[in-house]
């Protein structure tokens, strides 16, 4: 359950026709791809591709054609970047038939991941690509062999140029800092606590933290003088915890706290008449949003709080210290 949510509702349209041609306008806020078309073999493929320069979405028109003598079974259809990252749709795996001389016609709608290292760390997809690949895979009646043809994309030297001089800018993401002595620090706090009778585990990574069945994963950056943060949270253990997000919060030596910090829990899965308790299976994502000035965002270290945010039975804290965030340059 999220107070605020909001939903993105993608359109397909499929349909049989006997031509259509490519649309030849241009929108000085989209960024377009000349495709190579496939006009070969059994499924010639015609694609025009073209993204929004502001959101990154990607508007892309596809026309199949059937021009054997079998049905032809679509299997997929995605879209991928030049160093492999695949996306799918916005509406999900599509699947359908296309029958001998008939053609169809999708309209697609994709927000592929750009930037695999971005989004693992910010949760940000990055920036559009001068490049695209769309990956059709189908077979015919009556044979099992996967087919797969790829349709390549490339946008204009120029107007790539001009796209990313407007909207591509540097953003400071964090991760943690692995080599302050955290797990050995928070594995002998925990061995005192002697919770469900079994030997501590803890392990902390650049972006995730494991603690005896309970898993944090973390995506921040500071962007325009706001820190922006969602932690996730699944709960393994045979233990309940209760979020307190009060507590929460992200401070920094060399910062300039603007205004009130924002935190609203998101329960996922689990009960939904008590958002901060977490039971067995339970996920929930903390979004957190901070206005901060940070002085010097690429060299300047955070620290997440995590004492008192996060509390086992018998008001014992999960966390007996908070742990050091460092910048990156994404």
């Amino acid at each position: 359950m999220k107070f605020v949510f909001l939903f993105a509702f993608p359109v397909i349209l499929l349909w049989s026709c006997n031509r259509q041609d490519k649309n030849t306008g241009h929108n000085p806020n989209e960024l377009t791809y000349k495709s190579g078309d496939i006009v070969t073999g059994v499924l010639p493929v015609t694609l025009t591709l073209a993204g929004d320069m502001a959101t990154g979405a990607l508007s892309g028109q596809l026309k199949l054609e059937n021009t054997g003598s079998k049905p032809i079974d679509i299997q997929e259809i995605v879209i991928a970047t030049s160093e492999g990252t695949r996306s799918a749709p916005d509406s999900g795996n599509i699947s359908f038939s296309i029958q001998p001389g008939r053609d169809s016609i999708l309209s697609l709608r994709f927000h592929p991941i750009n930037d695999g290292n971005l989004y693992r760390i910010a949760g940000m997809r990055g920036s559009m690509k001068p490049a695209y690949n769309v990956s059709i895979t189908y077979k015919t009646e009556g044979d099992a062999n996967l087919i797969t043809s790829v349709v390549n994309s490339q946008a204009d030297k120029g107007e790539y140029a001009a796209y990313c001089y407007k909207y591509k800018h540097a953003i400071t993401g964090y991760s943690f800092n692995t080599k302050a002595g955290f797990n050995g620090q928070e594995k002998k706090y925990l061995e005192t606590l002697q919770q469900g009778g079994q030997q501590p585990f803890v392990y902390l990574s650049e972006q995730e933290i494991a603690v005896s069945g309970l898993n944090f994963r973390l995506q921040s950056y500071h962007l325009k003088d706001t820190l922006h943060a969602e932690l996730y949270i699944l709960n393994h253990s045979e233990f309940p915890m209760k979020i307190i997000p009060g507590a929460f919060d992200i401070t920094g030596g060399k910062t300039d706290v603007t205004g009130a910090k924002f935190i609203e829990l998101e329960k996922i899965s689990g009960s939904q008449q008590n958002l901060s308790m977490m039971e067995k299976g339970d996920r929930v994502v903390i979004h957190f949003k901070k206005p901060m000035n940070i002085k010097n965002p690429g060299k300047g270290n955070l620290s997440l709080h995590l004492q008192n945010a996060f509390m086992l039975s018998g008001r014992k804290n999960l966390f007996n210290e908070d742990v050091q965030l460092l910048p990156v340059t994404l």
